[in-house]
């Protein structure tokens, strides 16, 4: 591949990056505003275009008001609140699909003029066939969700790091097409093994922080560095123990979401405490000037998101604030980029994609 080709096929992945990136953002947004049930149909040609009149927003009213979330939650609803409410579940499932022409039209160029190598290739065919399975996990997540108050918990925190692993893989693409492979470090084996290590906790946590969102975890206990000035809750003891509320939102569930929010504030603090040593044993091994630079920024990356993590648990008075748990989720996926950046640059080889 030469350097043109692979500045070009480059520049494409990272504006796919740029466009998951935002799609999770739209995501967390229509999470937040409990807009994900107001599209109750799956079209996905039909439902490319919205309502265009009057007698269209009532019809699509209408389905919304059969369901259970309407009844109980929202009955008296207006058209015009209906229709904020549809806006972001529309926004979400539209940026989807420009995603889809974003990287088939592009794709199906080089591939006329032969800009993909067979290896390449190979980890497109595999990041195609991770986002075919997140469509259809998305909508098996709101069709589980239209018999209930609100998606399950589950489902949600399983949409969630899916859209991250896939996300996850695109950068680490965009890196081995922008990158030379080689020796970017002096990194022994057990300082990679340490560097998966962290990657797998950090998916672990944004299960577990999916799950704690869909449970709406955080109101139950908005204080920080206590729980309800408790480190260990006493609800894990008091409370029955049930698995129930992982399944189904159930707003009784007290145990349930007192264990959630206490294993992810657990969960966060290994994370610091791990990529704090792990920056530290590592910081002098990065023999390129970019990575060295990169390595740097590992332990801001992560304080950052545990500063906006209390901050949004700080604000759950009441309700989940929108702009904070957005923010926590954008903190997750810079977090997440800054980890495959290092894992990258620790395990490259000299294989190469010019080939």
């Amino acid at each position: 591949m030469s350097s043109s080709v692979r500045k070009l096929v480059g520049t494409w992945l990272l504006i796919g990056c740029v466009m998951v990136f935002f799609q999770v953002i739209l995501g967390g947004i229509t999470r937040l505003t409990e807009s994900g049930l107001s599209i109750t149909e799956w079209k996905p040609v039909k439902g490319t275009i919205p309502p265009l009149n009057a007698q269209e927003w009532d019809q699509e009213f209408a389905h919304y008001k059969e369901k259970i979330q309407y009844k109980i939650i929202n009955e008296g609803m207006t058209v015009d609140e209906f229709k904020w409410i549809f806006f972001w579940e529309y926004s979400h499932r539209l940026w989807a699909r420009l995603m889809f022409f974003a990287f088939v039209i592009p794709l199906i160029y080089f591939l006329i003029k032969g800009y993909i190598p067979l290896a390449l290739g190979l980890h497109l065919a595999t990041l195609f066939v991770m986002a075919a399975l997140q469509g259809v996990v998305g909508w098996l997540m709101v069709w589980a969700g239209l018999s209930g108050l609100f998606v399950p918990p589950l489902s949600l925190s399983t949409h969630l790091t899916l859209a991250l692993i896939l996300y996850a893989y695109l950068v680490w693409l965009t890196l081995y097409v922008y990158r030379d492979n080689g020796n970017y470090s002096t990194a022994t084996g057990d300082v990679k093994l340490f560097a998966f290590a962290i990657l797998f906790v950090l998916f672990a946590q944004i299960f577990l922080g999916g799950i704690l969102s869909g449970m709406k975890a955080g109101l139950s206990y908005p204080t920080w560095p206590d729980m309800n000035r408790e480190f260990i809750p006493a609800a894990l003891i008091t409370e029955p123990s049930s698995l129930a509320g992982f399944l189904k939102y159930i707003p009784q569930d007290l145990w349930g979401k007192a264990f959630i929010q206490f294993f992810h504030r657990l969960t966060a603090y290994t994370l610091i405490l791990l990529i704090t040593i792990f920056w530290f044993r590592s910081r002098n091994i990065a023999t390129d000037r970019i990575f060295k630079k990169g390595l740097n920024f590992f332990p801001f990356f992560v304080l950052l998101q545990a500063t906006i993590g209390i901050l949004t648990v700080l604000n759950c008075i009441g309700k989940i604030p929108v702009s904070w748990g957005v923010a926590h989720q954008a903190g997750a996926m810079f977090l997440i980029a800054e980890t495959v950046f290092v894992i990258f640059h620790l395990t490259s080889n000299t294989e190469t994609t010019n080939t």
